[in-house]
């Protein structure tokens, strides 16, 4: 990032693959974890078609409804952020990021009780995820 200072509960990850390998493995990884593809964004291949320049970026839209149903009964709201989203862009200097909003974040924005062993759970599975499949 230019300022080096992430958003309030962003993790970050650099990957030493491009982006779209990288977006790749991402969704290998998460579907051979259980997880459910509900899309994956193209960004910069939209702004493409637009007539418009973007660098690299791609978001693989996931979750697994049996783990998230409850976490939505508890905070109806927390539906406005999930499923969960992992952004992929090239940055500045060519190399691609990983970003990911953690429970944890969510968690509070929504005023989620009670929930603390699911919430650590799930944000210790999808950062080990991203950091086991781009090493």
């Amino acid at each position: 990032m230019m300022d080096n200072v992430l958003p309030a509960g962003l993790f970050h990850w650099r990957s030493p693959y491009g982006v779209a390998e990288t977006a790749r493995r991402l969704e290998d990884a998460l579907k051979a974890q259980g997880f459910t593809i509900f899309a994956h964004f193209d960004h910069g291949h939209a702004a493409q078609e637009a007539g418009r320049q973007m660098p690299p970026t791609e978001v693989l839209v996931f979750g697994n409804p049996k783990g998230g149903t409850p976490l939505m009964l508890a905070a109806p709201t927390l539906a406005i952020d999930l499923p969960s989203k992992i952004l992929v862009r090239q940055d500045e200097d060519g190399a691609a990021e990983v970003f990911f909003n953690t429970m944890a974040y969510l968690k509070e924005r929504h005023r989620l009780m009670d929930m603390d062993k699911e919430v650590t759970a799930f944000d210790r599975k999808v950062t080990e995820l991203i950091r086991s499949s781009l090493t």
